[in-house]
């Protein structure tokens, strides 16, 4: 009995470590979620401002426009379609895009990165709250932990499915239903062990 209760402890242990770690990373998390939504605002809104000074910039040397960001050779990124390559169906949009392509186009590039923070924030939330319910609840098998575990795996199946493909959903959803087959049984077990208690 005391092993058992050493085990708990130091699950307990490890989901306060858990939680504390996943509040810290949802805090930066939510701080360039921020700075996306805040950043696009920004550039959207300075129009035709944003892309006078991208082109002067560019002329001075200090921005360069190739698949690099700054100085960082060793860091690529494909910033995708260019300008000229980018329409809209809707004229309002088209319009904004003939007029200054380059707000549109990084303003979007920044509000995509916001949608983006967003769903990691909420999936980080969602962690932390398993760790939190796991170190509250007596046991880690309590149909409390096994529904918030399940609910955490079915949407990091789902963002999945939205960002990565069919391959990485198909295991995650192989995933989930491995680890809810383990908690059902570990929530036998312990109904078993607390019967005989």
């Amino acid at each position: 009995m005391n092993e058992e209760k050493v085990k708990i402890a130091r699950i307990k242990k490890s989901c306060h470590a858990g939680k504390t770690v996943s509040s810290v990373v949802l805090v930066f998390t939510l701080i360039l979620l921020l700075i996306g939504i805040i950043g696009s605002i920004k550039v959207l809104s300075m129009g035709k401002e944003f892309d006078d000074m991208f082109s002067s910039g560019r002329f001075a040397g200090i921005i360069s426009t190739s698949d690099e960001i700054g100085e960082a050779s060793a860091i690529k990124i494909n910033l995708g379609a260019m300008p000229g390559e980018i329409h809209s169906d809707i004229p309002a949009v088209q319009a904004a895009i003939d007029d200054h392509p380059l707000s549109v186009l990084y303003g979007s590039y920044l509000l995509g990165a916001g949608i983006i923070f967003a769903m990691i924030a909420v999936l980080i939330f969602l962690v932390r709250s398993v760790f939190a319910i796991i170190e509250k609840e007596p046991t880690p098998f309590t149909p409390t932990v096994k529904k918030r575990i399940t609910l955490v795996l079915i949407i990091t199946c789902v963002i999945l499915f939205l960002t990565s493909g069919t391959v990485p959903t198909l295991l995650c959803i192989l995933l989930t239903w491995a680890v809810n087959a383990i908690l059902d049984y570990g929530l036998t077990l312990q109904v078993q062990s607390d019967e005989t208690l």
